[in-house]
């Protein structure tokens, strides 16, 4: 087959197209410091940086459900310290009262006093939810009756877990259950301690001195408590441990990115003068080549 000059020019434009073409995408691959500009540039290497952009979400996602969860904690841990030192004030004051030098009615009051603070502390709100309220956070989940003579639940499922999720596959409760604190509520009084304080306060006002098991009975309420405190405590240590992990998956993630989508400016820079020298023997045989219509075509 013959060669025509038109052929020939065809070949060498198309050439130096993609010459000029290279050498745009490799400059402004230096300018970006981008690997891919846009999805055409590397449509495999597009389509994983949108993989790894979505975990970067989800990772994130995964960060502030923690972070929520570690407030929460936080807060509950607060709670159960104020409870607890409630537990350790009565603890002394029904040990005061035992002494037959003391008025049995003078601690009357001060245990009405610590009555209103557990419920205060079992009231305790975080981000909208009850702390110790299960799932149903509608309203407070303790208070006093209608009587206003003994304390009763005022939702329905305080033993509810509330759960969040730090993983695609895993879900951690972070709430302590007010049945698992101040026992399940009756009346009349049972195992909570609201009702057992309510019927220690009637009986202190009556003159009653308080009895061995009122101590046993505020001491177990201790305990269980600090037993509380530590089942928080492990609660809080385990988010942050999600958290770490989470923040080195993010590490991870980000640093697989950066080898899609950073470029290697070296590389780019000996890349940039080769197709420079290429460009520069395109326009040197094409000048001899077609040296009537070379430049009507640059």
């Amino acid at each position: 087959m013959r060669v025509t000059d038109n052929m020939l020019q065809s070949v060498f434009l198309n050439n130096l197209k993609n010459v000029k073409s290279q050498m745009g995408e490799t400059q402004e691959k230096l300018a970006t410091g981008k690997n891919i500009n846009r999805p055409s540039d590397d449509p495999l290497g597009t389509a994983r940086l949108l993989r790894l952009n979505n975990e970067i979400e989800n990772i994130k996602t995964y960060g502030n459900s923690v972070d929520e969860g570690m407030a929460f904690v936080s807060t509950t841990t607060s709670s159960l310290e104020g409870i607890q030192q409630e537990a350790t004030r009565l603890i002394t004051y029904m040990t005061s009262a035992r002494d037959a030098t003391k008025d049995p009615k003078d601690f009357a009051a001060k245990v009405e006093t610590s009555i209103d603070n557990l419920l205060a502390y079992a009231n305790t709100k975080y981000g909208g939810k009850y702390i110790f309220g299960g799932t149903d956070h509608s309203e407070k989940p303790y208070g006093m009756d209608s009587t206003n003579t003994y304390v009763e639940e005022k939702t329905s499922h305080l033993d509810g877990a509330q759960k969040i999720r730090i993983s695609s596959s895993a879900t951690l409760q972070v709430n302590i259950p007010g049945r698992d604190v101040f026992g399940a509520v009756g009346n009349p009084p049972g195992t909570d301690i609201f009702n057992s304080l309510i019927d220690l306060k009637n009986r202190l006002a009556a003159g009653e001195t308080p009895t061995n098991s009122d101590i046993e009975m505020l001491n177990n309420f201790n305990d269980n408590v600090l037993s509380e405190l530590t089942v928080a405590g492990n609660l809080y240590n385990r988010l942050s441990d999600a958290k770490s992990l989470l923040e080195t998956q993010r590490q991870d993630v980000e640093t697989l990115m950066g080898k899609v989508q950073e470029v290697d400016v070296a590389r780019a820079i000996v890349d940039l003068k080769d197709l420079q020298t290429t460009m520069d023997r395109t326009l040197q045989i094409s000048s001899y080549v077609l040296p009537k219509s070379l430049l009507d075509y640059l």
